[in-house]
């Protein structure tokens, strides 16, 4: 072989090479402009699916507005039924929903007050419906009916932060109050998770912060047919005395609020008497005397200008009622205009409207 010769083979050679190099170059472009694309087109579904699935959030003005669709099936009704008050209310649901549609909801934040004690109740409509840690971080399990409930307790700050995890008809709820003391967090459990009363008798239920006294306990006595009157126990020098009664048909409505602001809690109850009227009663402690308070005839007269008496010279009464959301008494006059068209107006008064005497309690 002389030179030329190979010469020859290493042109032939070189050329091969150079085919082949270009053909993986083309190879590798095709397989990088593929990559890019391929994430292109993940990434254009990501969003479309984002966009899907996202969700708005709406705050509630009042209680009452999400409560009438959820045909009973918050847990947190049981709170608002024995006197908590909601203070704040956030809804997520599905973007495109309907608030009024439950099978739209995300997720449910509800804040608020039960006798006195803050507490926040999330509930989790989504698809990550258990999002509790490691039951072996849990500083108790407990058991209510088939409802198993991990609870948790913070020890950063004090008191300490105490939450309570379980999952109830396919909603996951964290409930959460701030306490030094551990029995506080069971006896939220008791409420919202214990198998619901017979609602108009709530015989032996316990009330906290009543009128200045720690525990307060109701009992319950039948009137009439359909008609109940409940008692208000506490306990003073060892003996068991009754501080206020309440009437009704249905169950009781009661409030512990301070409506003065003088750090001691008034007791406020709805009341239908067996003729059907509808006053509210406000129990209060002065001075170490239990009084029972009414609306007086001349805050309607002075203040509002409204008679007591009806179209044939009968003597009337407005409907009364506390509204816990709005935190106003409100009174209904059904005589001013014609009976369908009463009219309604807000007392903002705080207690100055009512006048008090000592209350006495007849066994």
């Amino acid at each position: 072989m002389n030179k030329n010769d190979l010469f020859r083979t290493f042109a032939d050679v070189n050329d091969d090479i150079l085919e082949r190099d270009e053909t993986a170059e083309k190879k590798t472009c095709r397989l990088k402009w593929g990559v890019i694309a391929a994430f292109i087109c993940l990434t254009i579904g990501a969003i479309l699916c984002l966009q899907e699935s996202q969700v708005e959030t709406k705050k509630i003005g009042s209680w009452d507005e999400i409560a009438r669709f959820s045909n009973g099936n918050l847990v947190a009704e049981r709170l608002v039924a024995l006197g908590g008050q909601t203070i704040d209310v956030h809804l997520s649901y599905v973007s495109g929903g309907d608030v009024s549609d439950p099978a739209s909801w995300n997720t449910l934040s509800i804040t608020g007050d039960y006798n006195g004690q803050d507490f926040t109740l999330d509930c989790d409509y989504g698809s990550e419906r258990d999002k509790r840690k490691n039951p072996a971080e849990a500083y108790a399990m407990t058991q209510y009916g088939d409802v198993e409930v991990a609870i948790y307790r913070e020890e950063k700050s004090k008191p300490f932060l105490y939450r309570a995890v379980f999952t109830l008809d396919s909603v996951t709820y964290n409930l959460s109050i701030y306490s030094n003391d551990s029995e506080d967090i069971y006896a939220y459990l008791g409420i919202v998770l214990s198998e619901p009363e017979d609602s108009r008798n709530p015989s032996g239920t316990t009330l906290t912060d009543v009128l200045g006294f720690d525990v307060c306990r109701i009992e319950m006595e039948e009137t009439g047919p359909h008609q109940y009157m409940w008692h208000y126990y506490v306990k003073m020098d060892g003996k068991d005395v009754c501080v206020a009664e309440q009437f009704g048909y249905d169950g009781p409505e009661v409030w512990s609020r301070d409506l003065d602001m003088d750090g001691v809690s008034e007791l406020i109850c709805n009341c239908t008497y067996g003729d059907g009227v509808q006053s509210v009663i406000v129990y209060r402690n002065h001075d170490g005397v239990i009084e029972e308070g009414s609306i007086s005839r001349s805050y309607y007269e002075e203040k509002i200008g409204w008679s007591h008496l009806g179209e044939i010279g009968i003597d009337s009464l407005p409907v009364e009622q506390y509204n816990p959301e709005k935190g106003v008494f409100t009174a209904t006059n059904y005589y001013i205009n014609e009976y369908d068209k009463p009219v309604t107006v807000e007392l903002e008064d705080g207690l100055e409207p009512f006048d008090f005497f000592p209350f006495n309690h007849l066994p």
